[in-house]
């Protein structure tokens, strides 16, 4: 195969070489509301491998960041917690180019990690598209999620990204009034505020 990133031959989706230039974990934690959220990664030095989403290779990249980053990071904290049951919870997992890049993120990481994935519990019903949009038309525009999976449970909610923490806060609340303790977010990586590239 070869690097998703280079083009060099790989036995990884992304090869040695470009992980390490461009996949080393910052591990940047923020708060949205009331909510932890931690990210691997700065979204704009690792856009290449966040975009990849809108194509239909990006399955292999994101089943990658799973593997790696996600599934390692969630079993460390479930080995520290006394009760393990714990579940993840992907946002509005919307299959698109024939897969769902949160769907891979909660999938793999869970199993990885030995616990369970809760696939299509929250979905938003207003499907608008939030990429390049300003906070304001966010707040206009909310996801309007709806929560069918079980009530009164732990779990981790995952995202692949985090731009204004306005879907997250969004699923948060919703997932609170079901009874659903989150411990945290966790997401591919971050949008920082305030930085010019």
């Amino acid at each position: 195969m070869r690097c998703f990133s280079c083009g060099n031959l790989s036995l990884e989706p992304v090869c040695k070489s470009c992980q390490q230039d461009f996949l080393t974990p910052e591990m940047i934690e923020t708060e949205t509301g009331s909510l932890e959220v931690v990210s691997f990664f700065d979204y704009y030095l690792t856009v290449e491998f966040i975009k990849s989403k809108y194509i239909s290779s990006g399955y292999r990249v994101y089943k990658f960041l799973a593997k790696k980053f996600f599934a390692p990071f969630i079993r460390a904290y479930v080995d520290h917690l006394d009760n393990k049951e714990i579940y993840l919870i992907g946002v509005d997992e919307n299959v698109d180019r024939g897969y769902s890049n949160v769907a891979i993120l909660s999938e793999y990481g869970a199993r990885g990690a030995g616990i369970k994935a809760l696939h299509g519990v929250l979905k938003a019903k207003n499907k608008v598209q939030y990429a390049g949009q300003p906070l304001e038309f966010r707040l206009q525009n909310p996801r309007n999620f709806i929560y069918t999976g079980p009530k009164n449970i732990n779990a981790i909610l995952i995202d692949d990204t985090t731009t204004t923490g306005t879907t997250l806060e969004e699923a948060h609340r919703v997932l609170k009034e079901h009874g659903v303790n989150v411990h945290f977010a966790l997401t591919a990586a971050i949008a920082k505020e305030g930085v010019d590239y």
